[in-house]
C-alpha cells in the first residue's frame, strides 16, 4: 500500500465518523504484569510497540502485556496490553503497576482512613482468589513503576462454526416471499367469494393457492374443506370431483401457465376464471396496509 492509498483510507474512515491514527511512534513493551498475585517482573524490554502519536504524553510511558484476571471488573482481561505512564504519582481508584521486591502486579490504588496503601484486586466473582495487599506490611522495597491510562486489547476472533450459524439465522433470503398467514388466507376466501357464480369456480382460488404454496398440489379435499369452514353457507361451495375435473391441460399448471388454447373452458368463461385466480393472487400477496384498504 503506498502513501496515497493510505491517505485515501484515513479519509474514508473520517467521513464514516471513526477517528483513525497512524501507528507511527515506538513504545517500549515490557514482559508480562500479572492481574493476579504478584510474579517476577521482566527487567528489559521485549519489543518496541508502535501506537499513534497523540497517544502520547509529556511524561515516558511504556506498554505492558497483563497475564491474570483479577482485573476484570476494571475492564482489563487476560492478555490485554496496557499503556501505563512512567514515575506518575496515583490517586485512589487509578489502577496502577508495582513491582514488591523482586514481583510485578497491577492493582487499583487506594489510601485508607489511617492513611495505609492498598493494592486491591477487582473481580467480584472470583474473590476469595485474589489477595489485597497493604504497602506498609510488606518487609520488601516497593517501587510504583507508572499509573495506567489505557487498555489495549487484542482483536477478538469468533469461531468459524458461530458465523456459520449466525449467517444461516439472519442471511437475507431475496427469493423468499414474506408468509401468508393464516387470517390473510381466511380473509381472501370470504372476499373472493362474492364472485363465485358457479362451484367449478373455486379452482381459480385454489390454483393461485396452489401457486402461492399454500395448498400443496392435487390436495383438493384440502382446499374444499377450507373453503366450506370459512363460508359454510355459501350458495356454491367446492367439491373435490370438480376441482380435479377443472385440473385439465393448461389449467393444470400454474396460472402464470394458463392458455385459452388449452384450456378447459372458452372466451367469457375463461376470462373469469383467469380474472378471479389473479384477483385471489394480489389479495395473498399483497401488503397489509394495501389488504386494509379492500
Amino acid at each position: 500500500m503506498n502513501e496515497e492509498e493510505l491517505k485515501e483510507i484515513m479519509l474514508l474512515l473520517e467521513k464514516a465518523g471513526w477517528q483513525p491514527q497512524l501507528c507511527d511512534t515506538p513504545l517500549p513493551a515490557y514482559e508480562s504484569v500479572h492481574a493476579g498475585n504478584p510474579t517476577e517482573p521482566g527487567q528489559e524490554p521485549l519489543d518496541m510497540i508502535m501506537v499513534p502519536k497523540v497517544f502520547l504524553s509529556m511524561c515516558p510511558e511504556s506498554m505492558v502485556k497483563v497475564v491474570g484476571n483479577s482485573m476484570l471488573d476494571a475492564g482489563i482481561n487476560d492478555g490485554d496490553w496496557v499503556k501505563m505512564t512512567i514515575g506518575q504519582q496515583p490517586r485512589d481508584g487509578d489502577i496502577v503497576v508495582v513491582v514488591i521486591g523482586s514481583e510485578c502486579t497491577v492493582k487499583s490504588y487506594y489510601e485508607d482512613d489511617e492513611g495505609a496503601h492498598w493494592l486491591i484486586p477487582q473481580n467480584k466473582a472470583e474473590q476469595g482468589l485474589y489477595k489485597v495487599i497493604c504497602l506498609e506490611e510488606t518487609h520488601e522495597k516497593v517501587y510504583l513503576c507508572g499509573v495506567v491510562k489505557e487498555i489495549l486489547k487484542p482483536l477478538p476472533r469468533v469461531s468459524t462454526k458461530s458465523l456459520r450459524s449466525t449467517l444461516a439465522a439472519l442471511k437475507p433470503h431475496a427469493d423468499e416471499e414474506p408468509k401468508i398467514t393464516e387470517q390473510r388466507v381466511n380473509e381472501v376466501i370470504r372476499i373472493v367469494a362474492a364472485d363465485i357464480k358457479i362451484a367449478r369456480m373455486w379452482y381459480a382460488v385454489c390454483r393461485s393457492m396452489i401457486d402461492e404454496l399454500i395448498v400443496a398440489d392435487k390436495q383438493y379435499d384440502v382446499f374444499c374443506n377450507r373453503v366450506q369452514q370459512v363460508v359454510p353457507y355459501h350458495e356454491h361451495l367446492p367439491r373435490t370431483d370438480e376441482m380435479q375435473a377443472m385440473a385439465v391441460e393448461s389449467f393444470s399448471k400454474s396460472v402464470s401457465k394458463w392458455d385459452e388454447k388449452k384450456a378447459p373452458v372458452k372466451g367469457k368463461r375463461y376470462k373469469a376464471y383467469r380474472e378471479l385466480a389473479e384477483r385471489t393472487t394480489r389479495l395473498l400477496t399483497m401488503s397489509d396496509s394495501e389488504f386494509r384498504q379492500q
